[in-house]
């Protein structure tokens, strides 16, 4: 018997008949059916009902029932059920049959039928002709039956459905009884295997959740999401642009290129099409193991298409594959943008990578201050600035000796240097105090009558450099008794906020040259007045102001000037001298592949990342996971435990919302109508917005501040306008006709084939200034043939005018009577109905639109300017535009009047006024821009007399 095999095959009912003696069969006919029908009882089985159902039927030959206003049959409380004997019945959940045998349910709600083991208890059983159904709630075999199919109820297929329990003890440890309805249970216990193979893994907890659940859940693992260190992924990318030449590059993954002429090959890993500097752009990423030799720029290179086993080739761009730092320079940051010298597809950007830290070398004194006294501590902020340990005091007040005027220039000294010891002079005299300038005594000051000169600082010196700043410390104050006016900043002359690597962020194209980089100027400034703002843009030299750091007086600045100390630096509301800088420079290199500066593939390892947590050993463990599911973890937590979670590790549970909500608003419609929802709203505000339009030529003006909207309606009057709208007019040659056929039309056939001849230029009949120019080359002539129209007859290209009399279609007179001749008074017309039947010959010449009988103006195509019948200017000078023998300026005519009065610029030399004269403006005492009336000015802009192109005077022909 096969597995889904439930029913009794080997019945005795079927055959217990036919071994009955013939003369029983015969003489006792009742005898053997009642024997048939005992045995077919005892093979039999038992349903009752919890509850039956029977509805209002119809008076109908056939079956037809009475249905409520859902389109329900309706159900009789107190009817009396009743099963047809020997009708099939099914059940609505198994979609297992049975043929009713016995109908008791009218006194115990249970039928008699055929064995079926596949009903499942609680479904509801309906009959096949008369519709009456019920609950099942028990099915018992007849013990025969049983004892028949006693060795088949051992297969899951084949066994009761009360039965299943048991199956599920001995095979479904740990799966309760509350699976899904919609998992059949039967197909369960045999495919329960691969639920035990996958226990402990995420596939094992997918499929518990599906039966359990019917839902796929989403296992999370928070171990994903813990801080380790060095846990990124930092990728380095090696890349090449190219030109595309045939087929796509992206069919190119996972191949082999070869250089045509380098031979060099590579394997490509990802591709990337875009557009820059007007040229296609193909970026293909380059597997670093497998580059093997030097790609040419714009040599052919090849690889085979992964989809069309085709040949794809394409060019190598020249690119900006690296850059050198030769001079770090000092105060820059990391990700500053730096220039690039003009080059290629002037596309290329980059920025400072990487900077080096420092120490603090120097404090620069701007403003020496009063009362300071030798010794007052500096309190240097390192807030930002990743360093740590630097100290200064003040080391020197009143003043020291500065060289004279004649020792600046003989000695290359500068105004600030002072006159110092030997620098062995220190160690010497075993002097406590760092430095070795001579210093005034303090009694100086008073002997020369300056004693408030003393306490001003004059040196300030650094007890200790500190280390690892990548910014300047700010000096926030000066530790003093009576000290106040001071004013000094931090410096370094030794790597703090130096360049260490550029990064290109564009690599660009087509660079045959490397360009230089040119990063930005970095400069502390002294002696500041005003106020320097990012954008100012300079007046002492070419460039902007990027940036200005007021506590650190550190400015940036936009320009390739080559700043000095001493410089002044000047913009239109400030101004200051250079104390400390120091430039960076850098040179780029060229090539066919370039690589990137890097980045990681993901957050792991990142302190900053939002969703990357410390390890608590509990949730955030290497041993936990999460279920998110549409139920809470209180309802599934025992059974998962008991089937696929693995021991040892800790589960937690998230209620994942599986209801959507479309908050889409649609539109209101008749049908979508909700009296209960719309008493909900309520109007705020209703208010009317206008605006007035208006063309050129209605009568109105157009506002000089047009409103775009507006819910004063009052200003909005008749005479103005917000905006202009435009008129499209339509010109109609000949007839208008409407509705008009696209394209070429049967009404050319007699318009070009029968008006005019094929071989002249002649007008075109009843169509006032159009004319057809032939083409008489013999191959291109002009004239329609026979075989064009072969199909087309007479009449659907010309009829007669009802109007006219004789012809071919009147039949009052013959041929040649005494009073009509053949065609006398006929007139004919084109049908309407050609102006709409679209034909494919197109029209047989160039039709032209000329205009009145001006000789000399701008629409006229037989006049060029200085043909050889005319000039430019309509003068009689026979020198042309088009002549080669006479240039500007000649011995005879000057264009700008070099030549002084005695040489005319104009070439009728009736006037010394022309360009290069200043003396003389528009409307001089002879020559009048737009008023003057004197002759010989003839016509001006003004006039009234004429216009352009008149009758007797077109615009060029002059006076």
């Amino acid at each position: 018997m096969a597995n889904n095999d439930n029913t009794v095959k080997n019945k005795v009912s079927t055959h217990i008949q036919n071994q009955l003696p013939e003369f029983i069969q015969s003489d006792h006919p009742v005898f053997s059916q009642f024997v048939k029908l005992y045995y077919q009882f005892l093979e039999s089985s038992e349903i009752t009902f919890s509850e039956v159902n029977n509805y209002i039927r119809e008076e109908t030959e056939s079956v037809n029932f009475v249905l409520d206003e859902n389109g329900d049959q309706i159900v009789l409380e107190d009817s009396e059920v009743k099963f047809d004997i020997g009708e099939v019945i099914t059940g609505q959940t198994s979609g297992a049959t049975a043929k009713v045998l016995v109908d008791d349910v009218d006194d115990n709600k249970r039928l008699f039928v055929t064995s079926q083991t596949r009903f499942i208890i609680g479904e509801i059983v309906s009959g096949a002709t008369s519709n009456a159904s019920g609950t099942l709630e028990t099915y018992r075999p007849n013990p025969v039956s049983s004892i028949q199919q006693l060795l088949n109820y051992s297969n899951v297929d084949s066994t009761l459905y009360s039965f299943l329990d048991k199956f599920r003890d001995s095979f479904l440890e740990g799966i309760v009884d509350n699976v899904n309805s919609n998992v059949d249970k039967r197909k369960l216990v045999k495919n329960i295997r691969d639920l035990y193979l996958s226990k402990g893994t995420k596939k094992g907890h997918e499929l518990f959740f599906r039966l359990l659940l019917n839902e796929t859940p989403q296992v999370q693992f928070p171990t994903d999401n813990m801080l380790r260190v060095s846990d990124g992924v930092w990728s380095v990318r090696d890349v090449m642009r190219v030109l595309p030449v045939k087929g796509s590059a992206s069919e190119l993954i996972g191949q082999t290129i070869t250089g045509q002429t380098s031979f060099a090959t590579a394997i490509v890993t990802a591709s990337v099409s875009f557009r820059e500097a007007s040229k296609d752009v193909v970026e293909l990423e380059l597997d670093k193991a497998t580059i093997n030799g030097t790609f040419e720029e714009n040599e052919i290179v090849f690889g085979t298409s992964t989809v069309t086993d085709q040949i794809v080739s394409f060019k190598p761009y020249s690119i900006l594959t690296g850059a050198t730092v030769t001079n770090g320079g000092a105060y820059y940051t990391a990700d500053q943008t730096v220039n690039l010298a003009s080059g290629g597809s002037n596309s290329a950007t980059a920025k400072v990578q990487n900077v080096t830290r420092g120490v603090v070398d120097e404090i620069i004194v701007d403003d020496a201050g009063t009362n300071y006294l030798v010794g007052d501590n500096l309190v240097l902020d390192n807030t930002g600035t990743d360093g740590v340990g630097a100290a200064a005091a003040v080391s020197v007040v009143g003043g020291a000796i500065a060289p004279e005027a004649g020792d600046i220039a003989e000695y290359g000294m500068s105004a600030t240097d002072h006159i110092t010891l030997e620098e062995t002079s220190q160690p010497f005299y075993n002097d406590t105090y760092e430095g070795i300038k001579i210093v005034l005594e303090t009694g100086t000051f008073a002997n020369l009558s300056v004693a408030s000169e003393a306490g001003e600082i004059t040196d300030v010196r650094m007890i200790g450099r500190g280390a690892g700043y990548s910014k300047l410390p700010v000096v926030s104050s000066i530790t003093t008794a009576n000290g106040s006016g001071a004013k000094v900043v931090a410096a370094s002359n030794s790597g703090v906020g130096s360049i260490d690597s550029f990064e290109f962020i564009n690599q660009g194209l087509l660079y045959s040259t490397a360009p230089a980089i040119t990063p930005f100027r970095h400069a502390i400034l002294k002696d500041i007045t005003g106020t320097f703002t990012a954008g100012d843009n300079l007046t002492s030299h070419s460039g902007t102001v990027t940036a200005f750091d007021t506590s650190r007086q550190l400015i940036s600045l936009n320009t390739t000037a080559n700043l000095v100390v001493g410089n002044t630096v000047t913009t239109a509301g400030a101004s200051g001298t250079i104390a400390n800088i120091s430039i960076a420079t850098g040179t780029s290199q060229v090539g066919t592949i370039a690589q990137t500066a890097g980045d990681f593939l993901n957050s792991e390892g990142q302190v900053s990342e939002v969703n990357i947590r410390v390890q608590d050993s509990f949730y955030y463990q290497d041993y936990s996971y999460v279920i998110k599911v549409g139920q809470s973890i209180n309802e599934w937590r025992d059974a998962i435990k008991s089937t696929v979670h693995p021991a040892g590790w800790a589960v937690f549970g998230e209620v994942e919302v599986v209801g959507r909500v479309n908050a889409q608003i649609s539109m209101q419609t008749v049908d979508s109508f909700t009296p209960e929802l719309a008493s909900t709203l309520r109007t705020i505000f209703t208010t009317v917005f206008g605006r007035r339009l208006g063309t050129v030529d209605d009568g109105t003006v157009l506002k000089a501040t047009p409103k775009v909207g507006s819910d004063d309606l009052t200003s909005f009057p008749s005479s103005n306008r917000d905006l202009t709208l435009s008129r499209i007019n339509t010109l109609a040659i000949g007839v208008v006709r409407t509705p008009r056929a696209l394209g070429p039309t049967l009404d050319l056939l007699p318009r070009y084939a029968f008006g005019i001849g094929p071989r002249t230029t002649e007008k075109i009949p009843h169509y006032p200034s159009i004319s057809r120019t032939t083409n008489l080359d013999g191959i291109n002539d002009q004239s329609f043939t026979i075989d064009q129209f072969r199909n087309i007859r007479i009449d659907q290209v010309s009829i007669r005018n009802e109007q006219g009399q004789g012809g071919f279609s009147q039949t009052g007179s013959k041929f040649d009577s005494n009073t009509l001749t053949f065609d006398d008074g006929e007139t004919f017309t084109i049908p309407d109905a050609a102006f709409n039947t679209r034909i494919n010959v197109p029209p047989p010449g160039e039709i032209q639109v000329s205009g009145s009988a001006r000789t000399n103006a701008f629409d006229n195509n037989f006049i060029r300017f200085d043909s050889g019948k005319e000039t430019f200017d309509e003068t009689g000078v026979t020198t042309l535009m088009s002549d080669t023998g006479i240039k500007f300026d000649s011995t005879s005519i000057k264009f700008d009047g070099s030549g002084g009065d005695a040489v005319p610029r104009d070439v009728s030399g009736n006037y010394g006024i022309d360009f290069a004269d200043t003396s003389t403006s528009f409307d001089s005492g002879i020559n009048k821009f737009d008023n003057s009336t004197n002759i010989p000015v003839f016509e001006r802009f003004d006039s009234q007399s004429f216009k352009f192109d008149n009758t007797n005077k077109t615009f060029d022909i002059g006076a």
